[in-house]
């Protein structure tokens, strides 16, 4: 009879993906692995797969809950505009809250390198910039939008902005900084 699973799938991928967030898939060993979730090497490969498989469902995992974070940003107002704005500052209150972005490391760690996880960070980068297009598109229909810039380019622009936040707070460490690299992203829509 086949035995049970003595741990909770999803809360050891969490540890996992937390593992890879902190260190980068490069500096995490299998041993990394094995020793921070807390289970057998063979439990991990039989559960999650190899280590590649189990960053490629680690950064699923995160990239659904940045996919959350986004959607309910967004929601917090019917103004276009100032979704758009609710977004950022969430961007910025996750950086300086986690210091370090999953999304972000792998894009340089990896992006030049895996094609599969550069395909899944460029297929949410493109779904985020369709939320921001689609925003920026109803901000020009009523009004809001100022800018003779195209939506479409204008969302791109500010989505890459995101991981200046980011990237901003990981390499300085100072709030202050983050907080204006922040406010010029969003003064930036309108120019």
């Amino acid at each position: 009879m086949p035995r049970n699973k003595e741990f909770d799938y999803d809360e050891k991928l969490v540890t996992a993906r937390d593992l890879f967030w902190k260190k980068g898939y490069n500096a995490t060993t299998m041993n990394d692995l094995v020793d921070t979730m807390q289970i057998n090497r063979s439990s991990l490969y039989l559960a999650y797969g190899n280590k590649h498989d189990l960053f490629l469902k680690s950064l699923t995992n995160y990239i659904q809950n940045k996919d959350k974070q986004y959607s309910q940003a967004a929601k917090k107002s019917e103004k276009p505009l100032e979704a758009i704005r609710n977004v950022i500052y969430s961007v910025m209150e996750s950086a300086l809250r986690d210091t370090n972005c999953l999304f972000t490391n792998s894009v340089f760690e990896l992006a030049t390198t895996d094609q599969e996880v550069s395909e899944m960070l460029k297929k949410q980068t493109l779904k985020a910039v369709d939320l921001f297009e689609k925003l920026l598109t109803q901000a020009k229909e009523d009004g809001s939008l100022l800018s003779d810039k195209e939506p479409r380019a204008l969302a791109h622009f500010l989505i890459s902005g995101l991981v200046s936040i980011y990237n901003t707070h990981i390499l300085f460490a100072d709030a202050e900084l983050t907080k204006q690299t922040t406010e010029i992203l969003i003064g930036s829509i309108n120019q």
